[in-house]
């Protein structure tokens, strides 16, 4: 067994902070390795991650262009009052 898969016995114990601290720690460590897995975890569609894989690769690309409208806005604002 790997360090991020869960057990598959009910012997085993599952502790969800070593799990989330070897996904950390790999992303740390090699954020366009980690990356690139991501992506091919995605593609495979395969585990349950796979929607908040994509839902991440979304919000990527969704968040700044929501922050630069709202910068965009505030400045019309600012200048139209003055």
């Amino acid at each position: 067994m790997s360090d991020t898969e869960p057990p598959n016995t009910p012997n085993e114990e599952f502790e969800p902070r070593k799990e989330i601290e070897a996904e950390l720690e790999r992303l740390v460590s090699n954020p366009r390795s980690e990356a690139r897995r991501l992506h091919a975890v995605a593609e495979e569609g395969e585990t349950g991650t796979t929607p908040l894989i994509e839902l991440a690769i979304v919000a990527s690309r969704v968040i700044p262009f929501v922050i630069l409208m709202i910068g965009l806005i505030f400045l019309v604002y600012v200048l139209a009052r003055n």
